[in-house]
């Protein structure tokens, strides 16, 4: 297999972790796009000396902008990404199956939610949003739950009223379409396909017959446009719920389960090979491509995403076990064969902090955040997306100032401290600092 990873800026490993993370792919050829080594100009205890000055101090330690519709997530400010949010959310809390149903690794109202809130990050049109904030509405061709029944016209109707008729219809179709036949979608996840067998043709307007699963043997014609848009939202739905152990999947949907939940066992789910050949497959019909795997133009293999996984995790479980170097370097490891997630450089920031490193963790620290904003989502699902961002622009912000010779924290001097000791630190104002 060959892959070939752009886009990301990635902090520049040292020859033999690269060279493990090449023997680990087990012949996969690995491109990765990088930016130069870390400054030369950093002293040992990982500050900027003053000869430093607009080289470490500057380009290592930029602070990557918060998106605006990030910005929106993180406040919660949805009526900023759809006036109509503030309305179509409260309908979704006054209903008790949405509160109150178990999903995947959160109660239903939050998966829908952060489905609508990635497709809000990736600029999708209104419609697509929209239909991610109420997609299972009517189930899906593997969830066997329902809220409405998508053959009683009052209830789509009702559904209508609430998110507006293009919306409903593409929840209709999400709901209703065997979509694992389309695009060899079922395939693709199955790993026995590195992409579709037959893309869709060039035209938005032309269309493609899909089975109907509420009418056995029963065809349907439906327009690339309408297949792209659902399948952009199967994207944000299957990234918003990546945990191996799955609620309603493995549990609620198996009359005799077989492994415990919730896990902590296992880490992410292995899912993104698919993810990322689905993106490529259906960019070009697409409004507002996502900004995920380089605007959907690469692929990660699933051989290779496993392995990134499992080197990350075995940090996560085993940290008692290894060495700080040994964490370091599976942690790199794992950054090296999927640049694509934030969570790897989180921890890399976290042991270059705790050794000192300033500089360096200000670099993993930030390559986190870029990640982190482009996903729109947390890979590793332990942390909500905005406890990840918060915590990292937090370090960041920590790291930047030890760097810099500084307190990690702008403290408050001239109040009294706390009952051990500490200065108060402002809050607002550390968050105007972040």
């Amino acid at each position: 297999d060959r892959l070939t990873m752009g886009a990301p800026t990635m902090y520049a490993a040292s020859p033999l972790i690269a060279a493990l993370a090449f023997a680990l792919a087990f012949g996969d050829e690995i491109s990765i796009d990088r930016p130069p080594e870390i400054s030369n100009e950093v002293v040992s205890n990982g500050t900027c000396g003053k000869e430093a000055e607009g080289t470490c101090a500057d380009a290592d330690f930029a602070t990557p902008l918060v998106p605006v519709k990030i910005a929106a997530l993180l406040n919660e400010a949805w009526g900023s990404l759809d006036p109509e949010a503030p309305r179509m959310i409260a309908e979704l809390k006054s209903q008790p199956g949405f509160m109150q149903f178990s999903h995947a690794r959160e109660v239903f109202k939050d998966h829908l939610l952060g489905t609508f809130s990635i497709l809000a990050a990736w600029n999708q049109p209104q419609d697509v949003s929209r239909a991610g904030l109420f997609h299972t509405g009517y189930s899906g061709d593997l969830f066997q739950f329902f809220f409405w029944d998508a053959t009683d016209q009052s209830q789509r109707r009702e559904l209508a009223e609430i998110v507006g008729g293009a919306a409903e219809d593409l929840v209709w179709h999400f709901g209703t379409l065997e979509r694992g036949s389309i695009l060899s979608l079922s395939e693709l996840i199955s790993g026995n396909l590195t992409a579709p067998l037959a893309p869709l043709s060039p035209g938005l307007d032309d269309t493609v017959e899909v089975p109907h699963r509420p009418s056995p043997g029963v065809n349907i014609t439906v327009s690339n446009r309408i297949v792209a848009k659902i399948l952009c939202v199967t994207l944000a739905d299957y990234l918003d719920q990546m945990v191996e152990v799955n609620g309603w999947r493995d549990h609620h949907q198996v009359e005799s389960p077989t492994r415990l939940y919730p896990s902590s066992l296992h880490g992410p789910a292995v899912a993104l090979y698919w993810i990322s050949s689905l993106c490529r497959a259906i960019r070009g019909h697409l409004e507002h491509v996502p900004p995920i795997f380089g605007h959907c133009e690469h692929v990660i293999t699933k051989p290779v995403e496993t392995r990134a996984r499992d080197a990350y995790w075995s940090v996560i479980v085993n940290e008692a076990a290894l060495t700080a170097s040994e964490q370091i370097m599976r942690l790199e490891i794992a950054a090296e064969l999927n640049p694509w997630v934030a969570e790897p450089h989180v921890m890399l920031a976290e042991l270059h902090f705790r050794a000192s490193a300033y500089a360096k963790a200000a670099a993993h620290a930030a390559m986190a955040l870029e990640r982190f904003y482009t996903f729109g989502t947390a890979w590793d699902k332990r942390l909500k997306f905005n406890a990840w961002v918060a915590f990292t622009r937090l370090l960041l912000l920590r790291s930047q100032r030890r760097a810099r010779g500084l307190s990690s924290m702008p403290t408050r001097d001239d109040l009294a401290p706390t009952s051990n000791g500490l200065q108060l630190v402002s809050i607002s104002g550390l968050v105007e600092s972040m």
